[in-house]
This record gives structure tokens, C-alpha cells and sequence, in this order.
């Protein structure tokens, strides 16, 4: 306990810097976790599956015959 108090860290502070109590009321419901989660994967599996533009096909091939040569 005065170890912590040395250091100048408060008693039971999470990697947010919110005591135990205060991290559980500020943290979202778990089915909204979830909900955003699956939200978030359906948007970006639409980007990747998007085909990559000539241009940047051709900028990839030249970087790595560069860095074959180096």
C-alpha cells in the first residue's frame, strides 16, 4: 500500500486511470460491444473485398523490384 503511494500512483487505478468502480459504470453493455463489433467487421469486409486499383497494383510491383536490387 505505501509502495504505491511512493510511486505516486492512487490505490486501484486501472490502465485508464479510473478506479475499479468508475471503469464498470463508464464500460458499454456487451450486447452493444458486440453490436458495433459486427457492424464494424460487415463495413470493412466490403472494403476488402473491393478489387485493388491498376495503379496501386503497379506502385506494389515497382516498390518490390526496388527492394529486390537494394
Amino acid at each position: 500500500m505505501k509502495k504505491e503511494k511512493e510511486k505516486g500512483r492512487p490505490m486501484n487505478v486501472g490502465s485508464r486511470g479510473r478506479t475499479g468502480d468508475a471503469r464498470k459504470k463508464g464500460s458499454m453493455d456487451g450486447s452493444v460491444e458486440r453490436a458495433i463489433g459486427s457492424r464494424l467487421r460487415a463495413y470493412y469486409d466490403e472494403v476488402a473485398r473491393e478489387p485493388v486499383p491498376d495503379r496501386f497494383v503497379e506502385l506494389l510491383e515497382r516498390l518490390d523490384e526496388d527492394s529486390k536490387k537494394h
